[in-house]
């Protein structure tokens, strides 16, 4: 999902008019972030952002959003409403255009989370047909507005977080499992408790026909929530015990998943400590620049797991209060948080406690996303 800066500069003919402005000029492009927050008034918006907490660009929003997806093609952003909210906007570093505002049908809502397409031209995102009570991914297209085209199964209920293979042509969803409808409890409400079936499920984005389906059996605690994409396409996977669901109490597997193509979905098995750091509840995960190591955080413990995605061996725990929002950095195995505190940190995988490099007003929200590389 990162961005190369030679083709953010000339790979779009959307950008031609590229005006590099003030701010962007005093930072560097490698290193800029995104994240949805919410002001010290009660305002929420996103914000484009440099590691010292510097806005590039912020839009507001009208509600309190979730996640970002960046286009690999324009930079452009896009920030989702938390679900079930039915709002994205579409905004750049670089001011070029103002944001543009798109929503889910009515009978429809995001989940929080979506991807661009590799060249750019269409955004997958995770919806719920709430009345038929089964997930979908709406196809929007990018060149037009954010036009809706249509929309394929996600092959299980509850789709949360997505993201493209490394080729772009399989889409890998979590279904979280949890049955919402916006009517009930703010749409938060899980229907299903007893009948909760979590799952993973790999399309193709041509056509979209189901590829692999591996489900946590029915009745269980755990939903799988969060994903991301590392080195030979290795699924990392984070869940959350579901409060309420029967046995939830008495859970102790643990919350990360490693997955490749063709092979069973197998829990990572950490330390006690590292589950115990997690608290029943994965915030966000990451993979770092290199993709060879992955970072989960718990905003319930305020924690960070950094973990070796290919043996799955714990690297490091840091601590740092509400923290969720979380990106790989710079360099090999650092990572950039974000909390609901509103702190800023920079967190490594090696020996050493966190880096806090900036404490601004905002209160970050859950996820945060590197914008250029």
């Amino acid at each position: 999902m990162a961005i190369d800066r030679r083709t953010f500069l000339t790979g779009s003919s959307a950008l031609a008019a590229w005006s590099v402005s003030p701010a962007i000029a005093r930072v560097d492009p490698s290193s800029l972030y995104a994240a949805a927050r919410r002001g010290p008034d009660g305002q929420y918006s996103a914000a484009i952002f440099s590691p010292d907490g510097q806005d590039i660009n912020a839009v507001t929003l009208p509600a309190r959003g979730h996640d970002l997806a960046l286009c690999p093609a324009s930079g452009r952003c896009v920030v989702f409403a938390r679900r079930p909210g039915n709002f994205a906007i579409a905004f750049r570093a670089d001011k070029s255009e103002p944001p543009l505002s798109f929503e889910a049908p009515a009978d429809r809502h995001f989940y929080g989370h979506g991807v661009f397409s590799r060249d750019g031209r269409l955004l997958y995102t995770t919806e719920n047909d709430f009345e038929a009570g089964q997930g979908v991914v709406g196809i929007y297209d990018a060149t037009n507005a954010f036009r809706r085209i249509g929309e394929f199964a996600s092959y299980g209920v509850g789709p949360h977080d997505m993201a493209l293979l490394r080729e772009g042509r399989v889409l890998v969803v979590a279904n979280g499992g949890l049955r919402e409808h916006p009517d009930f409890g703010g749409g938060r409400r899980v229907l299903n408790l007893e009948a909760i079936e979590t799952s993973l499920a790999y399309i193709d984005v041509a056509t979209g026909d189901l590829l692999e389906r591996h489900a946590i059996p029915a009745g269980g605690a755990l939903s799988l929530r969060h994903l991301e994409i590392g080195q030979h396409d290795t699924v990392v996977l984070g869940a959350q015990i579901v409060s309420g669901a029967p046995g939830a109490e008495m859970r102790t597997q643990s919350l990360i998943y490693r997955h490749r193509r063709q092979a069973p979905l197998v829990a990572t098995e950490l330390p006690g400590e590292a589950e115990a750091a997690l608290s029943g509840y994965v915030s966000s995960v990451s993979v770092d620049c290199d993709g060879s190591i992955a970072a989960a955080t718990s905003s319930k413990a305020g924690a960070v797991v950094i973990m070796d995605i290919a043996t799955g061996r714990l690297l490091a725990i840091k601590k740092l209060e509400d923290v969720s929002g979380i990106a790989g950095a710079t360099h090999s195995g650092d990572f950039l948080v974000t909390s609901g505190t509103g702190i800023i940190a920079t967190v490594a995988a090696s020996d050493g406690p966190a880096f806090h490099s900036a404490a601004p007003h905002w209160s970050w929200d859950n996820h945060a996303v590197r914008v250029y590389r």
